[in-house]
């Protein structure tokens, strides 16, 4: 496996993964837009954020000669002084898809490792990363990955 940055010539596999990401998310809350609604718009937003700072970027995972997954991530800042100037800056990781016939071979963890690697590398002391709260898979692997609960994000349907 090789996990490299994203390259023009994947925009249309990057494009699919975007909407395949979102249409298992619908399964799961009904609120999402449709993937091929959204996927082209979302990813050139994303990638716009994530350029935002140079530790952030799009990396795909490739096996084969086939692109089997990506990330996105970036830098955020947060806003106030409720915590301190040296640690307002925080990675977060946006959006992450591995094709379904190649999970539970290592290929996220691979993309999370780079991608941590990376912000790491720019001096950021924290990496926050988002689930659908009905993924439980998700949320399994990125605790057994070191990830704990930071915040907690409630909603209610009215």
């Amino acid at each position: 496996m090789i996990v490299r940055n994203a390259r023009p010539l994947d925009r249309p596999t990057l494009v699919r993964f975007m909407a395949a990401l979102q249409e298992f998310e619908r399964g799961l809350e009904a609120n999402r837009t449709p993937g091929g609604e959204m996927a082209e718009g979302h990813l050139t937003a994303l990638e716009s954020w994530a350029a935002e700072h140079p530790a952030g970027g799009v990396l795909v995972a490739k096996i084969a000669n086939q692109l089997v997954g990506f990330i996105i991530f970036g830098v955020d800042r947060a806003m106030g002084t409720y915590v301190p100037e040296k640690t307002r800056s925080v990675g977060r990781i946006s959006d992450l898809w591995v094709e379904p016939d190649h999970r539970g071979c290592g290929v996220t963890r691979a993309l999370i490792d780079a991608a941590e690697a990376r912000l790491r590398g720019a001096g950021l002391k924290r990496v926050e990363i988002y689930a659908v709260a009905g993924n439980a898979n998700a949320l399994r692997l990125y605790q057994a990955l070191g990830y704990g609960p930071y915040e907690v994000s409630l909603a209610k349907r009215l």
